[in-house]
């Protein structure tokens, strides 16, 4: 086939324009630069620390570690710290919160991602998952975070002394979430939060994310959006469940708050825990948690927020 001398002069010019020209770079949104394998390290660092309730050498390490994150990933960091009236008695309270992407603007919305970073008070209890996971899953999105621009402010909250002492009652358990709601609303800041996220027990290698009954019904379709969009949809809201957790705090706040949580641990059924066979188990190690549970996870509720920054 014959090629017109002027047509491939052109064609050669561009070819070589295109060629010498700088690549161009486009930033990576944060659920493409989160990572699931730190994730995991994550989980398995915290898990190794051992018992982790309030007052614990391992509840300390964990403080450390979360700090050291923070620090790293040029987080702005706050604290919330109390002393609680327990059964156990006068329990020291550290909820932990880093802050991205705060501007001088007073009503800058806020997005509140958390979940609990303490275990219950139980011997030889180490939670990979019911405490592990969360706290790591935070750590892994503080690294994703770093760096980012974002409209809303992006409040990653790690909560203490979620578990009760003995029962879940308006009195016993969620002391660190119930503190800091009552905080927000106090304070005036509960009116800028857009949302509130909360992972817990997302680590379950047989992931499946309950629609917790008592959540925000149009955060959850925001978040089965995303799941869509990225090819998770089969692990998200397939079953329901009500489940007392540190959103309900938040909730009764007025702010609109989802509990991202994995309902069903392990063998359901008559003589089960009612969560299944390895919650507030001492069977709740590491080999039951997937690096794949916490991509899943994670990406999804990354894509979310950058769905709802979109909007505010």
């Amino acid at each position: 086939m014959s090629f017109p001398v002027k047509a491939f002069r052109f064609a050669f010019s561009f070819i070589a324009a295109v060629s010498l020209a700088p690549a161009l770079s486009f930033a990576a949104a944060p659920h493409e630069v989160y990572n699931a394998q730190q994730a995991y390290a994550y989980t398995a660092k915290v898990a190794g620390f051992g018992e982790r309730w309030p007052g614990s050498p391992g509840h300390q390490k964990t403080e450390e570690l979360i700090r050291q994150v923070l620090k790293k990933d040029g987080a702005v960091v706050a604290g919330d710290d109390f002393t609680a009236s327990t059964p156990r008695g006068m329990v020291a309270v550290h909820n932990i919160i880093g802050k991205f992407n705060v501007t001088a603007d007073p009503k800058q919305p806020v997005f509140i991602l958390a979940g609990h970073y303490d275990t219950l008070f139980k011997p030889g209890f180490i939670g990979a998952n019911d405490g592990a996971s969360s706290t790591a899953i935070l750590l892994a999105f503080a690294d994703a975070l770093a760096g980012q621009k974002t409209k809303m402010q992006i409040w990653l909250v790690w909560t203490d002394l979620e578990e009760a002492i003995k029962d879940f009652d308006a009195n016993d358990g969620l002391y660190g979430s119930r503190h800091l709601a009552r905080k927000l609303m106090t304070d005036g800041t509960a009116a800028r939060v857009r949302g509130f996220f909360l992972l817990d027990m997302i680590g379950d290698k047989d992931l499946g994310v309950a629609r917790e009954t008592g959540s925000t019904r149009w955060l959850q379709d925001y978040i089965e959006r995303a799941a869509q969009q990225l090819g998770y949809g089969q692990y998200f809201f397939q079953y329901e469940m009500g489940i007392i957790d540190d959103h309900a705090p938040f909730l009764q706040a007025g702010i609109a708050a989802v509990d991202v949580v994995d309902a069903m641990y392990g063998r359901m059924g008559p003589g089960l825990d009612g969560m299944g066979e390895f919650h507030h188990a001492n069977t709740d190690t590491m080999e039951k948690i997937s690096a794949k549970s916490l991509e899943i996870v994670g990406r999804t509720i990354l894509l979310t927020v950058e769905l709802l920054d979109k909007q505010s």
